[in-house]
């Protein structure tokens, strides 16, 4: 006899599994299509949960009482702003009335169980599960599976058997084509709330039906870093919906906790957009884990969430911000008081106001901090158990929760610190920057604004708070830094730092939850050639008259004028009959006033082309002046409106291209933008970020687009890979360089050991023995390590600022890690601050390009290639930044050092031989391991803080060692010539050569 491989056998198994469970098994006679409600276990409920009520509404409605209440039930869904599950929690919570008789037709959960009754009551809920239920009033259609609560349907499932030949595909095709959304259980939030089609290896599902429009998100738990699901143990892949999100204790969770009706404020002449949240599976799952976790272990931790960008993390935000303010321990106390969730996006703000609210609706339960210290003092003193606010408040949250009693505890969610929306600048966060009296020491701070991140400012926040056992931090990123992986991952068996929780990229782009960014993606290359246009020779210094002329070509009318014209044809001719015809782009440029001249740059082409059928706007932060054309602008005056409008008036149809300057790389979420134009240096996170825009999915949006002017594929390739599967670092930050910076420093004999006391003990003095004599004293103080610092050369000022500066940033990062000991923390302080006062002071001009002094003579762009970016599985790349591409044996770096000279001559149009040439830095390589003090570099520095010294001693290491051989190298001095004269004149191929040969140095000295 065979096995019966039907699809009724699979649907008999899903049955069998939920009634050992605890469900009901549901007749399916007992479905009423007209209502679509299962009437007969809906009324039976009501008599006999709650049988006084039931009499009472029998006495005003007579022998019509049945179909008066569910008709008067019916009506009170469609009128409520939440539909069918915030009819469910409102009555759960005795909200609803019958002609005045109070009406439960659920009853929730409670948290734990020392309150009998609640528990009695929640134990009178009924789970059914009924098989081929015949739900229409126009044909004999059947579902194959319902699930009921109480008579009310919530979960649809069409079942497909691959043994068959069909999968859960074929499942969606009968959902789109053969389900009628006019069908009243498929009304939208008014009956079922999730729609399942699922096979025996995949799950998708969907909130609403829209016939073709019905859009299907996977719910698969991923397999290995990919789509799928791993092989079960004992039989289906797809046992887990049954066994564990359908088990009953989950299933009520998920209808307490998760399920959202989601409502997009109302824009011009659009209506409001609504929208039913089922959690994902890997949403669902992170929730769960944390709270687990917190439950079993306590407060104190530190948690790294990664998951990739567009794949929901706000939603994952907002739940777990609610779970946590509600999670009790096992006496049933609550665990935290207060739950704080930092971001820097206005519209997450609203976004988890909203969502706690749908769950718990009492009065100053979500507090929103915008103002000071009083409110939040209030918000915290006041009860209020979920506080929101934004990264600009961040040090004042941590300074007012380290103020509050020891035995209170609280939870920190931290957002990916997006600065986009608000085009906040470093400045603006290291004016808060401020513990103590701090404030005027902060001004002499000399970093560009781009220089610190905000990575790095939240670590010297936290840097200045020691770590405590009553505060439990949650970091929420799709693209963690190695510091971030050090600062909130979590040590594996081997010792190695990972995600808490992961949903990589892979992932997200397999199952079709994100757009592949890099699958179309087309490089140009720029040539072009300058002149002098004066007949001296004035000497100006070769590294920034590089970066003067770089700058003078991105801003040139000819370029500008050149690129505009690509753009716009290429977008009219390929991108606006995207996403049936609403596609829009984006042009990301590299500073505010190269976004001002793009934006003139394009009104001349419009305009001198007629084209009226599309509208661009610029968005940059604060004013630019362009001094040759003798204007300051801002990007309220460029696009008429306040910029605070600019992302809405952006959705509009007739605005199609938006030009940006460090505004809306990050955290913007647009799904009808299609493509991008990049003309800005894009590496590390700062691409992934960036070409993540793209990532966001539309119904009608089938593909993605890059066009760009500036980056090379491989150096793309290269930011994104560490992000593809799992994260990883490649070595543990070592705890006891500090220590080494710190002999370092005291070799330079700058300072004395007693005037960094004399300095800390006026700095740390308590507040009420402090007066208006202390800052001079301060500077006093200073004044002679000052002037030992001046009569040192040049040279020798600037290692020692190097220096400094390298201690302060690791000091930052390791005092989250470690606890210093107080002398440390002192001696930083004294540090920090002195290397703020012998830096050049804020506001210095930077050295630009006389344009009188050059000519543009010739320049074009060209197509070099384009095509599909592919990134590799299974391979990992450590953050460092960077992979370490040198090998142990020679051949194996002979064979690197050629690719990347294959690389510099499809970059550059150079003509470089890769066998000789990579021989001869493998020489020069060799001949660096022998340099005195190297191997000292490279056992106290991560390959990221050695390369950059390795850098400046490169040039003159490589024309060293070439003169040394030129006898013995007489039929390669032409090659050697020519790279010699490469890397002396282009700084971005000099980079890649040193990074190439420091690679190599550094590997074989650590080896």
């Amino acid at each position: 006899m065979t096995i019966d491989f039907r699809e009724i056998v699979f649907e008999s198994a899903i049955e069998y599994a939920l009634l050992q469970q605890g469900y009901l098994k549901g007749d399916k006679k007992e479905f009423d299509p007209s209502s679509g409600l299962f009437r007969v276990r809906l009324i039976n409920f009501l008599k006999e949960t709650q049988p006084k009520h039931w009499a009472a509404l029998q006495t005003i409605y007579g022998e019509a009482v049945e179909s008066g209440v569910i008709q008067s039930m019916t009506k009170a869904i469609q009128m409520h702003p939440k539909g069918l599950i915030g009819f469910l929690r409102d009555s759960a919570q005795g909200k609803y009335k019958d002609r005045g008789i109070e009406l439960r037709m659920f009853f929730m959960k409670p948290d734990n169980d020392y309150n009998p009754n609640a528990v009695l009551n929640y134990q009178k809920n009924r789970l059914s599960v009924t098989r081929q239920v015949y739900y229409s009033i126009k044909n004999e259609n059947s579902l194959d599976v319902v699930i009921d609560l109480n008579g009310f349907p919530i979960i649809t499932m069409e079942l497909k058997n691959p043994l068959t030949g069909q999968t859960f595909e074929n499942a969606i095709h009968q959902y789109k084509n053969d389900r009628d959304p006019a069908e009243p259980i498929f009304r939208f939030n008014e009956r079922s709330l999730v729609h399942f089609a699922l096979d025996t290896d995949e799950i998708h599902m969907t909130t609403e039906l829209k016939k073709e429009k019905t859009y299907f998100l996977p719910f698969n738990k991923g397999d290995g870093f990919g789509k799928g699901n791993p092989e079960h143990p004992t039989g289906y892949k797809t046992t887990y919906l049954w066994e564990d999100i359908l088990q009953i204790d989950s299933l009520f969770e998920i209808l307490q906790r998760f399920i959202e009706l989601k409502i997009e404020k109302e824009k011009k002449d659009k209506k409001k957009k609504k929208q039913l949240l089922f959690p994902r599976y890997h949403q669902l799952n992170a929730v769960r884990k944390i709270a687990a976790h917190v439950y079993k272990n306590g407060t104190g931790h530190r948690y790294l969430i990664q998951h990739s960008a567009g794949s929901g993390k706000s939603n994952t935000i907002a739940w777990t911000a609610h779970r946590l303010a509600s999670l009790a321990d096992a006496s049933g106390k609550v665990i935290f008081n207060t739950v704080v969730v930092v971001t820097d996006r206005i519209v997450l703000d609203s976004q988890i106001q909203d969502t706690i609210r749908q769950f718990d609706s009492t009065p100053g339960f979500v507090a929103y901090i915008d103002k000071g210290s009083q409110q939040l003092a209030d918000a915290l003193s006041g009860g209020s158990k979920v506080i929101v606010t934004t990264l600009q408040k961040f040090p004042f949250v941590i300074g007012k929760l380290k103020e509050m009693p020891q035995n209170s505890k609280y939870a920190i969610i931290m957002d990916e610190a997006h600065s986009s929306q608000t085009g906040m600048s470093s400045a603006k966060m290291k004016d808060m920057l401020t513990y103590k009296s701090l404030d005027d020491a902060v001004k002499m701070d000399s970093r560009d604004e781009d220089e610190l991140d905000m990575d790095d400012q939240i670590a010297e926040v936290m840097a200045a708070y020691e770590r405590r056992q009553n505060l439990s931090m949650f970091a929420f990123t799709a693209t963690p830094k190695k510091k971030t992986m050090q600062t909130f991952g979590t040590k594996n068996q081997e010792g190695d730092y990972e995600a808490f929780d992961l949903y990589s990229m892979r992932q997200a782009i397999e199952e079709r939850f994100i757009h592949d960014v890099l699958k179309n993606y087309t490089t140009y290359d720029t040539y072009y050639k300058i002149n002098k246009a004066v007949n001296d020779d004035p000497e100006v210094e070769s590294k920034k008259a590089k970066k003067g002329i770089a700058k003078y070509i991105s801003i040139h009318p000819t370029n500008l004028s050149q690129k505009a014209f690509v753009i716009i044809e290429h977008f009219r001719s390929f991108t606006k009959d995207k996403i049936g015809g609403k596609a829009k782009a984006m042009v990301v440029t590299s500073s505010r006033l190269h976004a001002k001249r793009y934006m003139d740059a394009f009104k001349a082409y419009l305009k001198q082309k007629e084209y009226t059928d599309l509208r661009v706007l610029v968005a940059f932060s604060s004013t630019v002046e362009d001094v040759e054309l003798d204007e300051i602008v801002s990007e309220a005056g460029m696009n008429g409106f306040p910029d605070t409008q600019t992302a809405d008036v952006f959705e509009e149809e007739e605005y199609k291209i938006m030009i940006v300057a460090d505004k809306y790389q990050t955290g913007f979420d647009q799904p009808l933008l299609h493509t991008m134009y990049v003309d800005k240096k894009l590496t590390g996170i700062k691409a992934v970020q960036t070409l993540s825009r793209l990532n966001r999915m539309h119904p009608e949006k089938s593909d993605t687009f890059v066009l760009d002017f500036v980056n090379d594929r491989e150096t793309i390739k290269k930011a994104f890979q560490p992000y593809y599967e799992k994260t990883e670092i490649d070595e543990e930050t070592d705890p006891n360089l500090l220590y080494d910076y710190r002999r370092k420093l005291d070799d330079t004999r700058i300072y004395e050991e007693n005037e960094i006391n004399a300095f800390c003990d006026v700095f740390f003095q308590p507040k009420a023995k402090q007066s208006a004599t202390d800052q001079a004293k301060l500077y006093k103080i200073l004044q002679t390590p000052e002037k030992r610092f001046k009569e040192l050369s040049k040279d020798e000022q600037n290692d020692i600022k190097v220096m400094m500066k390298k201690f302060v940033s690791l000091y930052l990062f390791l005092s989250q890690l470690v606890e210093y000991e107080e002398d440390m923390k002192r001696y930083f302080t004294f540090i920090r601050l002195f290397y703020k006062k012998i830096s050049d002071p804020i506001g210095k001009s930077s050295w630009t390009l006389d344009a009188d002094l050059v000519d543009l003579e010739f320049y074009r762009i060209k197509k070099a290639e384009e095509g599909q970016i592919e990134l590799e599985k299974g391979v990992s790349a450590p953050l460092t930044g960077g992979v370490s591409a040198a090998g142990g044996k020679r051949q194996e770096d002979y064979k690197y050092l050629s690719v990347i000279v294959q690389q510099i001559n499809e970059r550059f149009g150079t003509n470089l031989d890769g066998e000789i040439i990579s021989g001869q830095l493998y020489e020069v390589a060799e001949k660096f391991i022998s340099v005195p003090g190297m191997k000292e570099q490279v056992d106290n520095n991560s390959y990221d803080d050695f390369k950059y010294p390795f850098e400046n001693q490169f040039i003159d290491g490589m024309v060293d060692s070439f003169e040394e051989q030129k006898e013995q190298l007489e039929n390669q001095n032409d090659q050697l010539n020519k790279l010699v004269q490469f890397v002396s004149t282009s700084d971005e191929g000099c980079k890649m050569i040193s990074d190439a040969v420091g690679k190599i140095v550094y590997n074989l000295l650590k080896k």
